[in-house]
């Protein structure tokens, strides 16, 4: 599961040239081990609750100096709340959003650096007998993800617990995220490492997993669809009609996988939350159809617009 997973169409061909691994070039791997060598430092002096703090220092020094992505943070709460909040309202929003990204961020790069029962305290499932129930089916569990919340957080502290978990991705996959995948499988050969599925890889690939009874996760709200074979159907979310995709949603109900949503929270303290809704459609009793897409699509995207409006300081993408 991940903060800029794209869904697959069925429509995709069967065959497709196998996907080479991103290879990072030197400069990010340096700056990577640089700030990774600081957080260590800090997380021996201060501890987790110390670097927590450290964090969103740093996250309100970037507020304060990074006036682009302030002004762009301002655009997507405008879109989400329109006129309804104040000035200093929306300001306080803003430097949270820096906050949070900021502690997210330092989090994943030293979670290679925590032990498995520390990291188990730091996360949490509300309405987990969805995904264990889901899961005791046989056929797997589709989470429907969106672009907001620390996905990759995510994908790594599940594996922890237990769960085999996997993800829908654009193919743009961030170097952060390939460099501390890399290392957290060395770290941790005794865990089922999140698998990634690629737009445009094999749509057989995404049928093997829900088979395999993986819990897998993807983010259909889009900001547009890059690639024509990816289906989609138009929804009602911020006061406009945006284009969401259905292929892993379709290919998660042909199997008769439990179809839930998730949503990302992130507490104080590196406490991070899995918040789980659903089912969304009963897995035994429907006939799909562009109807049952559609409403199940449209509920989605309402979810995401109160979540939005419930944790502004989330918000990666509108």
């Amino acid at each position: 599961m991940s903060e800029s997973s794209a869904a697959m169409s069925p429509a995709a061909p069967a065959e497709a040239p196998p996907r080479r691994e991103r290879q990072l070039g030197w400069w990010p791997r340096t700056s990577f081990a640089f700030v990774r060598a600081m957080l260590r430092v800090l997380l021996a002096v201060c501890g987790l609750r110390g670097l927590y703090r450290i964090c969103r220092g740093f996250g309100t020094l970037e507020y304060l100096i990074n006036y682009k992505r302030r002004s762009r943070v301002r655009g997507m709460l405008r879109k989400v709340f329109g006129r309804e909040i104040t000035r200093h309202e929306r300001h306080r929003m803003v430097r949270e959003h820096f906050m949070r990204q900021r502690c997210d961020k330092a989090f994943y790069l030293i979670a290679d650096m925590l032990g498995t029962e520390q990291i188990k305290r730091c996360f949490n499932i509300v309405n987990r007998e969805l995904m264990d129930g889901g899961l005791a089916r046989g056929r797997g569990v589709y989470v429907l993800l969106c672009h907001h919340g620390a996905h990759h957080v995510t994908g790594l502290t599940m594996s922890t617990l237990g769960y085999r978990v996997g993800g829908v991705r654009d193919p743009n996959e961030g170097p952060l995220r390939t460099y501390m995948q890399s290392l957290w499988a060395k770290k941790h050969p005794e865990l089922t490492p999140p698998k990634v599925v690629y737009s445009g890889d094999f749509v057989r690939d995404i049928y093997r997993l829900f088979k395999d009874n993986y819990a897998l996760g993807s983010a259909l709200d889009v900001s547009r669809v890059r690639d024509p074979r990816l289906r989609s159907l138009p929804v009602q979310i911020f006061g406009e009609t945006r284009q969401f995709l259905t292929g892993t949603l379709q290919i998660a109900l042909r199997c008769r996988a439990v179809v839930l949503q998730g949503f990302i929270v992130s507490r104080d303290n590196f406490v991070y939350q899995l918040e789980l809704h659903g089912p969304m459609v009963d897995p035994e009793k429907f006939e799909e159809s562009p109807e049952l897409l559609g409403d199940i699509l449209q509920r989605y995207a309402d979810n995401i617009a109160e979540y939005a409006r419930q944790y502004p300081d989330h918000i990666t993408r509108v």
